[in-house]
């Protein structure tokens, strides 16, 4: 198994001068919402966010936790780390492009729900999401702390619990319009659960999180979502027939 490698080099924002300055000392409590607010209000403001809410974090070590010499990657990337209570496989769409499954009928973008449930279950307003370098090859990938998984170098970003489902299309593009691709890694700042989508994924996704959150995500995602043990065999691709 290869050794992990940490750049813990600290990064200014992107947009050196007065628009880094800016980024810089942007209030990290901006874009909460009221506490009060339904979870469907917090989709819609969440499509709405501006890019300057997502932001390299300041260095690597927010993803140090992450990195344990006795986790393969493989299972790092499809799992996250093996510390939580419950691991869950959650369905992703048959079409990659429209990332929604079907809930009574109506289209949810599955990754985007699980997230906005699992707002309730953390304390804190900041998270981050951890984003494989070579997603696309449509952008050059921007300037972030590199956190050196085998196979799977990501580049490191923080901004609120929130938008984290957008983090790859707003760091890479500015905008999450057209753009559906889920983040690789995601974990609020107290590390209360840790959503893994690996970039390969076309059958399902995983969190690791509390019982109470297990059974609030299998309540947003009706038969979507099944109890796993961490690590065990799981399909990657879909069959082709």
């Amino acid at each position: 198994m290869g050794g992990w490698y940490l750049d813990t080099q600290a990064f200014s924002a992107s947009g050196a001068g007065e628009d880094g300055a800016e980024l810089a000392a942007l209030d990290t409590r901006q874009g909460r919402q009221d506490e009060s607010t339904t979870g469907r209000g917090r989709l819609r403001c969440t499509r709405l966010m501006s890019v300057t809410e997502i932001r390299p974090a300041a260095d690597a070590d927010a993803a140090r936790w992450l990195l344990r010499s006795d986790v393969d990657w493989w299972d790092l990337v499809r799992y996250g780390p093996p510390s939580y209570d419950v691991y869950l496989r959650i369905e992703l769409p048959q079409d990659s492009e429209a990332d929604v499954v079907r809930s009574g009928g109506e289209p949810v973008d599955a990754v985007r729900s699980a997230l906005a449930t699992l707002v309730s279950y953390t304390t804190a307003a900041i998270g981050y999401a951890a984003v494989w370098e070579g997603w696309t090859g449509g952008a050059p990938a921007p300037q972030a702390p590199r956190v050196r998984i085998p196979n799977r170098a990501m580049l490191l970003f923080t901004g609120p619990v929130e938008v984290l489902r957008d983090a790859p299309a707003l760091a890479w593009y500015g905008s999450a319009t057209g753009v559906a691709q889920q983040p690789h890694l995601v974990w609020p700042e107290d590390r209360a659960w840790c959503l893994a989508c690996e970039v390969d994924e076309e059958i399902e996704f995983t969190v690791g999180c509390s019982g109470d959150a297990s059974q609030a995500l299998t309540r947003a995602l009706p038969g979507a979502v099944r109890r796993v043990r961490y690590g065990e065999p799981a399909p990657l691709y879909r069959d082709p027939a």
